[in-house]
């Protein structure tokens, strides 16, 4: 039967080579025809006619013509990703994950920290370095990769510092993040930086950060800089901080907010984009603290 005989992907279609061969012929013997000696023309039309008797002869050899290996290789193959792609989107859970949040803080503590979503953190800490009256021009780099805030003065041509802000809650900065920072810092001959994050610092990061001139600030450390802010100010940071869904983190593709979703296998919950499958960015579920 014609199915029992279809090709596997890449392998050669001799008959689609037969009848190839016969174009050039063709295309020949038609333009000897129109506008050369045509003594020619019969001989090329013979050879164009044998080749393509020959295909067709292979062509029916081989059966029914299928749609190729290729596309159908493809088909199957597309196929199979989009139900990989329904199936890592998980199942839309009915209710928001914030029901095991405490209420909103009314000062700035930890637990700020700890309530709101990468983004919303960014945005804190881009108010926050530019309330020392300097401008302030953040470049994001996603969720696992922070923001860079620039900071220029009314008084200087190009930035007066750099402010690298990670909400990185669970996961310390190590001696590597703070080296990545320094490139940048000497690249741009930048003699003052900042590197803050909500978590906190390897020993070792720590002691490279002070030997190469940047200011290591941890979670406590930027509680502190906010507590020198006015109570205007502070009460600004917090609203801020606090605003619309605070706890439900952006998606670091698209920017749009996320869904929790829960895995079909496993049955664990995560963050999902609400766009999924068509956008595949994740990220875990904190556990409350």
């Amino acid at each position: 039967m014609w199915w029992a005989r279809r090709r596997r992907p890449g392998k050669t279609d001799p008959a689609r080579q037969v009848l190839g061969m016969a174009i050039p012929f063709l295309v020949l013997g038609g333009v000897l025809l129109a506008t050369g000696p045509r003594a020619l023309v019969p001989y090329l039309f013979l050879v164009a006619g044998v080749l393509l008797a020959w295909g067709l002869l292979l062509r029916l050899r081989q059966g029914k013509p299928a749609e190729s290996a290729f596309d159908s290789s493809q088909h199957r193959n597309t196929s199979m990703l989009g139900s990989q792609l329904d199936s890592r989107a998980g199942d839309l859970l009915p209710e928001p994950s914030n029901r095991n949040l405490r209420p909103p803080a009314g000062v700035w503590t930890m637990q700020v920290l700890r309530d709101i979503e990468w983004r919303r953190f960014e945005t804190v800490c881009t108010m926050l370095f530019a309330q020392v009256g300097l401008e302030a021009r953040s470049e994001s780099h996603g969720a696992e990769d922070g923001i860079d805030i620039w900071l220029y003065s009314q008084h200087a041509e190009g930035p007066a510092a750099l402010v690298r802000c990670r909400h990185w809650l669970d996961k310390p900065v190590s001696t590597q993040d703070v080296r990545e920072f320094h490139t940048l810092m000497t690249r741009h001959k930048l003699l003052r930086g900042t590197y803050a994050t909500s978590g906190k610092f390897k020993p070792q990061a720590r002691e490279l950060a002070k030997s190469s001139g940047i200011n290591a600030m941890d979670g406590l450390g930027l509680l502190a800089l906010i507590s020198q802010r006015t109570p205007q100010q502070k009460k600004e940071l917090l609203s801020i901080a606090y605003e619309g869904e605070y706890w439900r983190p952006t998606c670091g593709l698209c920017g749009r907010k996320m869904a929790e979703r829960r895995a079909s296998r496993r049955g664990k919950t995560y963050w999902g984009c609400v766009d999924a499958p068509n956008c595949a960015f994740t990220l875990p579920v904190r556990k409350p603290s």
